[in-house]
């Protein structure tokens, strides 16, 4: 088979119910040179059946025990896709029909920018747009390296569609990163290429109970290596100060969380680096101080404030 255009790149566990209608999506899809690889981290036999029932060509699945780790599965579609184009699609995430298309239509008018996002929509369970308090849509466009550091740009996996060649050049997902693993790569494509942005929103992320993010402890410890990592990577010495400024912050928050849960030795380990990344944040100290503050002493603030 000649190679498509487009390699959608879609990592799933054991989530038939939002599976069936993320490979959907991908099907109505008013572009249709694309090939999907799905690759199944170690799933349940009703997933597999599910997967093993489409005998369409431009879906191909590869089987591999379970891992957990979103980076490393990633990296096994990205090194199996063939198009020109890789974009991603988590398995609970849908998009709109028109996405592949539109974004193609960017991306081929601004040949310079090797790499694009898409504004988005929330959406619940079952499907129900999420009326959050509006939070507004920035399209932060061309060289965003500082944007993407202070996550003022929202760039979520299911709108990012960037040339394979690039993601290969710089290594892919980091595997070594359980959490914010995406936020790390869009960091390292800012710094080497400018970025297009689709304002209209073609790409709808789903919010439920299962999702990964939820372990607060290890995405708080994912955001304090990405900005450790950054800060060896960024250009200058005020994105080098943000990126350690932002690290201590998240150090500081992952102490509190610790002594929520009475980790004593992950409490220590992380005042350690908040301290060595010269984290002065007041607030930050006393969140941990209240922390690990009995519970009967806790409760009698409570009271007394």
């Amino acid at each position: 088979m000649a190679p498509p255009f487009v390699t959608v790149v879609m990592p799933t566990f054991n989530r038939l119910a939002y599976l069936r209608a993320a490979v959907a999506s991908v099907y109505a899809q008013t572009f249709e040179d694309w090939e999907l690889v799905v690759i199944d981290d170690g799933s349940d036999d009703e997933t597999r059946r599910f997967l093993r029932s489409h005998p369409d060509p431009r879906m191909s699945v590869v089987y591999c025990s379970h891992t957990g780790v979103p980076a490393a599965i990633r990296n096994q579609g990205i090194a199996r896709a063939r198009g020109r184009y890789v974009a991603f699609l988590d398995s609970d995430d849908l998009w709109a029909a028109e996405k592949l298309q539109r974004q193609l239509a960017l991306m081929e008018s601004k040949p310079a920018r090797r790499w694009s996002y898409t504004a988005v929509r929330r959406i619940d369970a079952d499907g129900l747009e999420i009326r959050l308090r509006p939070v507004p849509f920035v399209p932060y466009a061309g060289w965003v390296f500082e944007q993407v550091l202070r996550v003022d740009a929202q760039i979520g996996t299911p709108t990012v569609m960037a040339e394979l060649a690039f993601v290969r050049e710089l290594g892919g997902f980091d595997e070594k990163m359980r959490f914010v693993e995406d936020y790390d790569l869009w960091s390292r494509m800012a710094l080497e290429s400018e970025v297009a942005v689709e304002t209209t929103p073609l790409a709808y992320i789903r919010s439920h109970a299962e999702h990964f993010t939820s372990d607060r402890v290890g995405s708080l410890s994912g955001w304090a290596s990405l900005y450790e990592k950054m800060e060896t990577l960024a250009p200058t010495q005020r994105l080098r100060t943000l990126c350690r400024e932002r690290k201590g912050h998240y150090f500081l928050s992952l102490a509190a969380e610790h002594a929520r849960s009475r980790d004593w030795v992950g409490m220590r380990r992380s005042i350690v680096a908040a301290a060595r990344s010269r984290a002065f944040s007041p607030l930050g100290w006393l969140r941990i101080a209240r922390a690990a503050a009995p519970a009967r002493q806790r409760v009698s603030g409570r009271e007394s404030d």
